[in-house]
């Protein structure tokens, strides 16, 4: 029977396999209950790094892992359930059984997330612009901004709504058609808004085409706008590249995509973007003051919608909605109704006026309609023009005119920096009585509130910047001899021979698909240039800034790798020098002999070293490395900069700027005379350790992280701290706290904010704190109801925390007056706000995850009957 035992001895071992695990179910059940424990802690705090990760992914607008999102959910349910299960004692067999079977059960699921959680990767890439967000929100109403409820729109914007919904292959190619200023770009945007609440396209693309169509811009506009870069070379290879995208992206007609083009002045072939003849599941909103060139594109004549004037009655309502007449004003009511029957029914002509006689005197409301009358004003172009020069003179200050004027440089539809304003502005010396750049800044800005307000700039949709409507620049370029400039966008031979024969003070030229600056310019009195969109190896003329004499500002965008000539270290004039997204390779040195040089930026410009010849600025005032990534500064540079009230150094993406031990010892002396600073203190070898904080108005700090992306054109003052709450204290960091708008926090020590707050007051919009073992409250009542600008408080992963605010720490009920968001998670031990009353008046957004103990927002002794409501809007999630 020997032979027998090799072949039962395993049958035997492989049937008592399932028996001793079930076994150890038993058995072990309590080992795995704490083993769960263990390991389920373990596994929230990667869930919180990769939450981490996704938020700021989100922040900075990048693509998110498709997994992520399935993956943190998991990782809920999976909470839940563990905190069902507790240890059994020894006498119920059953339930020890189950209990074990359980926790067994979910180490398996744990082993597995972890395992899952290792493939994914953030890439950090870009979401693209065109992509429709996942957030649900209401149906839109057809609102028109400030043609609201008007009937003449309204059916225009419903009749082209359906036709974008319609599947009728008429309905392909639909086009807003009507004269300039009367709301063709104000309607798109509406309908665009509609789309992509309504969930109706996947992608939406908008490209603005204007008079001057360049189709290589064009083309990679398009291709930005859906996270594509085209590396073709010729027009018809990047045409059919377009193609092979939007196929791509459509899944061949799956899903649906929407290409806006605004603003078409001529017959565009399609074919240049891939969109003739229609890739299936596209579809192409244009806006047009020509009918015709629509029809000359394929749109049918029933998917043509024609933008009129505004009706007697409503043009009088727009224009007294934005008067606000008081009382007993017959006289001025009259006044103004002969007004609006001179502005012919054309919205931006009645704004426009309205706005710059809102608050004035009855004699200017005659002047107005005196200029309107006394004129022979034939045609509505003539109209406008006329209403835009008077609302010019009605601008009470001379920095607003300069402002205006300077706005109308840049490219139709373009997105002015608000930051390039003050710094241009302040090259120029446009700013009067103004002596330092803080100064300038809030004067560039008041100047930009006041011309919105006058309806001459528009708001734009980035952050930080303004836009001008394109009647408006066409008004600034043609009629004006104050200040000769010229804007060039598409440089035609007519285009280039005015440039060369006219004796302009001010250029902004768009280089694309030029080799080189004509060399037969008239540059005598040129005091600002701005190339723009260049190869990378366009040509300047070797004398070139020889001959600019009265150069004051230079800006280079998107320039290749600019080629400076040997005479622009002679260009002693210069004031202002911008540098952004160039790719620099040489050596920068002879940037040090610009002996008047205040500003210098070199944003996004792969600036590796700062020579020691920088040092050599004695007036510089302002030094933007933004983007910079993994920064040398030379020995010397920061001592020598005497002048220097603003540096920002934040990396973006990548290493911060590297310091030797003598650049640390520089930047901790030149930081008291600073007015603004930005700049990370992580992954460092060797960084400064006494910067002095106590001037700082202007700041965006990391200490121990780096710096969220934000947003490119605006500023937000920032601290992201990680750190000791001793170190925090001796740095004396928290001489920033009232000046902070967006403060996060992770903070070894700290038992309450007031640890690291000391005697400081806070006045954040914002508060992110995260990974405080010791932290048992936030707030003291005191503190609680001086937080009368919080809006935003998020609090993770705070194992510690009971309540937001102490027990003892005060009396009476808190207020926090505008916060209007708060998410709580991964809080163990909380179980309530406070345990007296919390009012958030202006509550819209409360989110709660993973708080056991968490039994009630009003304590139990209060009564919620005689309490308002918690939340002003609907639209939680809890």
């Amino acid at each position: 029977m020997d032979f027998v035992s090799p072949i039962i001895g395993p049958i035997v071992e492989s049937l008592l396999v399932p028996v001793k695990k079930h076994l150890g179910f038993l058995v072990s059940s309590t080992k795995y209950v704490k083993k769960m424990d263990t390991r389920m802690k373990q596994l929230n705090v990667i869930a919180q790094e990769v939450q981490d990760e996704w938020d700021k992914a989100v922040g900075n607008t990048e693509v998110v892992p498709a997994r992520v999102e399935p993956w943190l959910e998991e990782v809920k349910i999976l909470n839940e359930r563990s905190n069902l299960i507790d240890a059994i004692g020894c006498f119920n067999v059953t339930k020890r059984y189950k209990v074990g079977k359980q926790s067994y059960g979910i180490l398996e699921e744990i082993k597995d997330l972890e395992d899952r959680e290792s493939k994914i990767e953030f890439t950090h890439a870009q979401r693209p612009l065109a992509e429709v967000g996942s957030t649900s929100t209401q149906p839109p109403t057809s609102t028109m901004g400030t043609q609201d409820n008007f009937e003449s729109r309204d059916l225009i914007f419903n009749n082209a709504l359906k036709a974008l919904q319609s599947n009728e292959e008429s309905h392909r190619m639909i086009a807003l058609c009507g004269m300039g200023g009367v709301g063709k770009t104000t309607m798109m945007e509406q309908l665009k808004k509609a789309v992509e609440d309504l969930k109706m396209f996947d992608l939406v693309v908008k490209v603005v085409v204007g008079e001057n169509t360049d189709p290589t811009s064009l083309q990679k506009a398009i291709a930005e706008y859906i996270g594509n870069t085209l590396v073709e070379t010729t027009k018809d290879a990047r045409a059919d590249r377009l193609r092979k995208i939007f196929e791509v992206k459509s899944e061949h007609g799956q899903k649906k995509i929407l290409v806006i083009m605004d603003d078409i002045w001529k017959e565009v072939e399609l074919t240049d973007f891939g969109l003739s003849p229609l890739p299936n599941g596209l579809k192409l909103l244009f806006t047009s003051r020509f009918e015709n060139v629509c029809s000359q594109m394929g749109v049918g004549i029933g998917s043509i919608f024609r933008v009129g004037v505004l009706s007697g009655i409503e043009a009088k309502t727009l224009f007294f909605s934005i008067c606000h007449l008081d009382g007993d004003q017959d006289e001025l009511q009259r006044i103004g109704e002969d007004i609006v029957k001179k502005c012919g029914g054309l919205p931006i002509a009645i704004v426009t006026i309205a706005k710059s006689l809102r608050g004035n005197k009855k004699e200017a409301w005659k002047e107005a309609l005196s200029n309107l009358q006394h004129h022979d004003l034939q045609d509505l172009d003539t109209i406008v023009h006329k209403v835009f020069e008077m609302s010019y003179k009605n601008l009470k200050r001379e920095d607003d005119k300069a402002i205006f004027l300077l706005s109308g440089l840049f490219p139709d539809d373009f997105n002015i920096p608000v930051e390039d304003l003050m710094m241009y502005g302040w090259g120029l010396n446009l700013f009067a009585n103004v002596h330092t750049l803080t100064d300038a800044r809030i004067r560039a800005n008041v100047c930009v509130e006041n011309l919105i307000h006058a309806n001459l700039l528009t708001e734009s949709d980035v952050n930080g910047c303004v836009k001008m409507h394109d009647l408006v620049r066409a008004f600034v370029l043609t009629n004006f001899s104050k200040v000769k400039q010229a804007s060039i966008v598409n440089h035609d031979s007519m285009a280039l021979k005015r440039l060369i024969s006219d004796s302009c003070e001010r250029i902004l030229l768009k280089c694309t698909g030029m080799s080189g600056f004509p060399v037969d310019f008239n540059s005598t009195n040129l005091s600002l240039l701005i190339l723009m969109d260049g190869y990378e190896f366009f040509k300047l003329p070797e004398d070139m800034y020889k001959r600019m004499k009265s150069l004051e500002v230079v800006s280079y965008v998107n320039m290749g790798i600019p080629r400076f000539p040997i005479t622009f270290e002679h260009t002693t004039t210069l004031r202002t020098l911008s540098l952004r997204s160039c790719s620099i390779t040489d050596d920068i040195s002879f940037l040090g002999s610009l002996c008047n040089l205040e500003t210098l930026s070199l944003v996004d410009c792969n600036i590796r070293r700062l020579p020691s010849a920088i040092g050599e600025l004695k007036k510089l005032k302002l030094l933007d490395l933004t983007g910079c990534v993994d920064l040398y500064i030379d020995q010397g540079v920061l001592q020598n900069l005497h002048s220097l009230k603003e540096l920002y150094t934040r990396a973006s993406k990548g290493r911060p700027v590297r310091f030797a031990k003598a650049s640390c010892d520089e930047l901790e002396k030149l930081s008291q005379s600073l007015f603004a600073l930005e700049l990370e203190f992580y992954d460092n070898e060797l960084q400064p350790k006494y910067v002095s904080f106590k001037n700082l108005e202007r700041f965006r700090i990391s200490i121990g992280c780096e710096l969220n992306y934000g947003e490119k054109y605006s500023f937000r003052n920032t601290l992201n701290l990680v750190a000791e709450c001793t170190e925090l204290n001796e740095s004396n960091i928290g001489d920033l706290f009232k000046h902070t708008e967006e403060l996060r926090l992770q903070v070894k020590y700290m038992i309450c904010l007031e640890d690291v707050s000391l005697h400081h007051t806070f006045s954040q919009l914002k508060v992110h704190i995260s990974k405080c073992a010791e932290l048992t409250h936030l707030f003291t009542v005191d503190m609680a109801n001086g937080l009368k600008q919080l809006e935003r408080l998020r609090i993770s992963d705070c194992p510690s925390l009971v309540a937001l605010i102490g027990e003892n720490s005060g009396f009476g009920s808190v207020t926090l007056k505008k916060l209007n968001y708060m998410f709580l998670e991964y809080l163990p031990k909380m179980v309530s706000l406070y345990d007296n009353v919390v009012e958030l008046p202006e509550m819209v957004e409360l989110k709660l995850h993973c708080l056991p103990n968490f039994m009630s927002i009003y304590p139990d002794d209060c009564s919620t009957s005689e309490m308002q409501p918690l939340f002003k809007k609907r639209g939680c999630d809890s």
